[in-house]
């Protein structure tokens, strides 16, 4: 696989976050900001690279380690793949609710003998309150582990198209 487009910055990793412990926690904020899942169709990168018939086969992060994981999952997935002239798209499927498609969250009990129960919605240890707390604490983690210094910040080739100075 290779990466066309590389957007956005990257900070470098706080290296204290690996000497926290179950006896030396380190405490973790919940994260207020944004973060960005756009379908392929929506991202404007993508959208150039579709017109300049950059590629055969486009995809976003989401879905390319979907697939990777696919034969070890628990869970079904919900892809849309569409063929247009000789480009292939792969991307989540679009529904009405995006509570629906499970590629919205992050799994969980993937490795359980006995998988829980897709509609225990509600109960305090449901699969889908579970996914979704997984998802909004790896979005925290993903924040808060970087380094706030500017030295250590890598721009990429481009800017992040969904972010703007309008807030």
């Amino acid at each position: 696989m290779k990466t066309t487009k590389e957007c956005g910055e990257v900070y470098a990793y706080d290296a204290t976050w690996d000497k926290a412990t179950g006896k030396k926690p380190k405490p973790i904020k919940a994260f207020e900001g944004s973060t960005f899942e756009e379908p392929i169709f929506d991202d404007p990168i993508m959208q150039d690279l579709m017109e300049s018939d950059s590629a055969e086969i486009f995809t976003t992060d989401v879905v390319a380690a979907v697939l990777m994981c696919a034969p070890k999952s628990n869970y079904s997935w919900d892809l849309e793949v569409t063929k247009y002239g000789e480009q292939i798209f792969i991307d989540k499927r679009k529904k009405d609710d995006p509570e629906f498609n499970i590629l919205n969250y992050h799994t969980v009990s993937e490795n359980a003998n006995d998988g829980q129960p897709h509609d225990n919605r509600g109960e305090m240890n449901g699969i889908k309150d579970l996914m979704k707390e997984a998802k909004e604490l790896n979005d925290s983690w993903l924040h808060y582990s970087r380094t706030d210094n500017a030295a250590s910040k890598h721009d990429l080739e481009d800017e992040n198209p969904f972010i703007s100075d309008e807030y």
